[in-house]
């Protein structure tokens, strides 16, 4: 691959996924499209918990790295629980991760953001897309949605001071 077909090739950026993934979910919640905005609304906190995770999860060596080291298209961390290098790939298996964002911070806000994530999306998959939709709950919805704006309000705390809160 050639420097021009290099530089137009699409680079990893969790945070601005999450950042379009929340837009465009409350813009389709805004408009009715309740199933596709539950599923955006699924794909922004994970994006916007990975980029936090590669920005402050360095205890657990949260990188894009992965077991041998190699460069890897998803974040790794070293899981304590297991020992083992891990795939840190969808929500379901990010929340054992999250704690790692409270360590040595005394955050009511970030935990309470952290508990709402875990537990509001504790059984969301990114396979719903692939569903006739008749599963929606709009009550798990609405704290989806919640938990969501926690998730983009902590990534815009990030990017204006650089620390969480």
């Amino acid at each position: 691959m050639g420097d021009d077909e290099e530089s137009k090739k699409a680079k990893t950026d969790y945070a601005c996924a999450g950042e379009r993934h929340y837009e465009d979910a409350s813009y389709l919640h805004g408009d009715g499209r309740l199933l596709n905005a539950d599923h955006l609304f699924g794909l922004a906190v994970e994006c916007l918990m990975k980029a936090l995770l590669l920005r402050f999860g360095g205890s657990a060596s949260v990188s894009m790295t992965d077991r041998k080291k190699r460069p890897a298209k998803m974040p790794w961390w070293d899981n304590p629980a297991t020992g083992d290098r891990e795939p840190l790939l969808h929500i379901d298996q990010m929340c054992s991760a999250l704690p790692l964002l409270l360590q040595g911070r005394p955050g009511p806000a970030l935990d309470e953001a952290l508990t709402r994530v875990s537990t509001d999306f504790d059984k969301w998959v990114v396979d719903d897309r692939y569903t006739d939709g008749t599963h929606l709950d709009l009550d798990l919805l609405t704290r989806r949605r919640e938990a969501a704006t926690s998730a983009h309000e902590l990534h815009v705390h990030v990017q204006f001071t650089g620390k969480l809160p």
